[in-house]
């Protein structure tokens, strides 16, 4: 529809590759957002019979473009059919040859059965080279239990880097070698409408600019390299939350939020 061309045209004009895409005659998928006074986002979706909702796996390329290091997976299409049978068929035919990186991004509303979304979450987990998640997320699957343990029976799964962004706290990250915690960088926040989106694809551009594109060069990253690769999208992502609606900062733009606080060489 008018506003699924919308979001291809604006895919387009930031540089996307879309040769891959595939196109559908059903409308895209529509979200509303409220937000309360600090600026955090409730989210009502209404996708049924959408274009994105319909992704089924006679739409997946045979093979992607030769140049492709990350596979970005989650969210709501983890729970709507036949997307998510289609998802997790490409990430099973595809772990080996690049990193899979999973942000459940956990919307309750969508989950109709616990125990069967568990279930697939821990197969994606299983697949996924990183696991990027929120102290909402952790919450709802390890009631009460600390974000450090949490994250350890991520790793626990067979992911080599987890990660959880703690809002306004900062992000804590974990690895067989390498414990990290940065806080947040203070600034006025219009709203918080993707900011997990935004720390998730800064921290793979941060990891592909700086080579660690496979699990072994994953592993080596000792708690220094982890806290610098963390730094860039816990910037971009604070950038983010100083604009209304979803606007993640060019990487230009970053690098200049992270000079003015110090960090010129980040």
């Amino acid at each position: 529809d008018f506003l699924g061309t919308r979001l291809y045209d604006h895919l387009i004009s930031n540089g996307v590759d879309v040769s891959i895409v595939a196109r559908r005659d059903q409308a895209a998928t529509l979200a509303f957002v409220s937000r309360d006074a600090q600026g955090n986002a409730r989210y009502a979706f209404y996708s049924e019979g959408a274009a994105d909702r319909s992704f089924a796996t006679e739409d997946l390329p045979p093979k992607l473009p030769p140049e492709t290091r990350f596979l970005m997976i989650g969210s709501i299409s983890m729970v709507e059919e036949p997307i998510a049978t289609t998802v997790e068929a490409l990430a099973g035919r595809e772990w080996r040859n690049l990193m899979v990186s999973l942000d459940p991004n956990i919307r309750p509303g969508f989950i109709r059965d616990r125990a069967a979304y568990i279930e697939r979450l821990e197969r994606w987990t299983a697949l996924s080279s990183i696991v990027k998640t929120s102290s909402d997320d952790l919450e709802w699957l390890y009631p009460g239990l600390p974000p450090e343990a949490c994250l350890d029976r991520i790793l626990a799964r067979g992911p080599v880097l987890a990660i959880a962004t703690l809002g306004a706290d900062g992000v804590m990250a974990k690895t067989s070698a390498a414990d990290v915690f940065l806080p947040s960088f203070k600034v006025e926040v219009a709203d918080t409408i993707g900011a997990g989106d935004t720390f998730h694809a800064a921290l793979l551009a941060r990891l592909d600019a700086e080579g660690y594109t496979n699990r072994d060069a994953l592993t080596r990253l000792d708690a220094s390299g982890l806290e610098r690769m963390l730094r860039f999208p816990n910037a971009a992502a604070a950038v983010n939350c100083t604009r209304t609606g979803a606007e993640p900062p060019t990487e230009p733009e970053t690098r200049a939020f992270l000079a003015a606080r110090g960090f010129p060489d980040a």
